[in-house]
């Protein structure tokens, strides 16, 4: 159980896919079908659909495998997740603690493990406390991911001109990055996340999706790239402009550097979440536009798109040496634009790493 035996509790039920990657190295779309990692002292055992069975010969490691069938050949080994997860609950003494995440546990869940006599205990802090902090080989993949999330950036930025949609856009980084990676890192398991809005209407919406609207000229047009490499991501956003920002975009828009900057410059182990997030807002109150900062400053980044620790106003939690967060100041002003510049930074001893080095100035962001 490496770590995860200073929760105190011998007996585990991992369900969030995330956190089964990173105990297991199993990773999954089964579509509803319920999974689970059971781990009982140094035995883990990964509960799975037969559908999964194949995927997770592959890639589990340090786990036994326990199967449930949806056809009638292997029925007779089980059907169902529960009586799996009870048969492999029971061998020992029954009932007592089990530790669970609390924000996964289902109420189906959380009456059948009552039913068999347990008592949950939260360790999702305990997870995510754990995965806040990499291992050298994980911060060496994200790196990768880091080169690869700029390359997507540069090649998008590229594509665009007058006419060109959003998901076209999308289209021409991605096939880009398929090929860069097939070129240099074949057989790598490649992920990505691509959003592009054009225009001062729909880039004031920070998580709306990638439509047909084409591009226009002057319009501002806000790019978020994320690209996953062997399960970890790093990210990269930027703004361009079409013929050149107009007074008021580049106003806000070098707020959002300047923002930039000032978050930058507090990250180090030992400060709290917070105080990134108050840099960065400081910039915007003085300026009198903190009105427009609608969302939290970052977070951290690695298995999850988003984890902890999250920088925002209220949060508490240690910015500590190798930890991997994304910085991403943002305004949002109705008839004007939206505007972020975010950042992939590694968090290390006396200092960070910036993994991202697309150009962020007006001048390269013109086109």
């Amino acid at each position: 159980m490496t770590s995860l035996e200073k929760t105190g509790i011998n007996k585990i039920l991992i369900q969030d896919r995330e956190n089964i990657y990173y105990l297991s190295g199993f990773s999954y779309t089964v579509s509803g079908r319920p999974t689970g990692l059971l781990m009982i002292g140094d035995k883990s055992t990964l509960i799975i659909p037969r559908i999964a069975e194949g995927m997770a010969q592959a890639t589990v490691r340090d786990a036994d495998l326990s199967v449930y069938y949806e056809q009638p050949e292997g029925a007779s080994e089980g059907v169902s997740f529960y009586a799996k997860l009870a048969k492999a609950l029971l061998p020992g003494s029954p009932g007592g603690n089990i530790g669970v995440e609390a924000g996964r546990l289902s109420l189906s869940d959380l009456k059948f493990l009552n039913s068999l006599g347990f008592q949950v205990q939260d360790i999702n802090g305990h997870l995510l406390h754990m995965r806040a902090v990499k291992e050298a080989e994980e911060l060496d993949t994200i790196r990768v991911a880091g080169r690869y999330v700029d390359y997507n950036v540069q090649k998008s930025l590229a594509s665009i001109h007058p006419g060109i949609s959003e998901i076209e856009i999308d289209q021409r980084g991605v096939m880009a990055l398929h090929q860069e990676v097939e070129a240099h890192h074949p057989g790598t398991d490649l992920g990505y996340f691509s959003l592009t809005v054009l225009g001062a209407t729909r880039t004031v919406m920070p998580h709306t999706y990638s439509s047909m609207r084409k591009m226009r000229p002057d319009d501002p047009a806000v790019l978020c790239r994320q690209v996953t490499i062997n399960g970890y991501n790093a990210q990269c956003d930027r703004v361009v402009f079409l013929g050149g920002p107009n007074q008021e975009q580049k106003k806000y828009y070098s707020l959002v550097l300047h923002a930039h900057e000032a978050g930058m410059e507090v990250i180090r182990p030992g400060i709290l979440a917070c105080q990134v997030d108050k840099a960065i807002r400081e910039v915007y109150e003085k300026a009198g536009v903190s009105q427009y900062c609608v969302h939290r400053s970052g977070s951290g980044i690695g298995i999850g798109r988003q984890e902890a620790p999250y920088l925002s106003f209220n949060s508490q939690e240690l910015i500590r040496a190798n930890m991997a967060l994304i910085v991403q100041p943002a305004l949002y002003i109705p008839g004007v634009g939206g505007f972020r510049c975010t950042d992939t930074v590694i968090v290390q001893e006396g200092g960070k790493e910036i993994i991202t080095s697309c150009p962020r100035g007006i001048n390269a962001l013109t086109l």
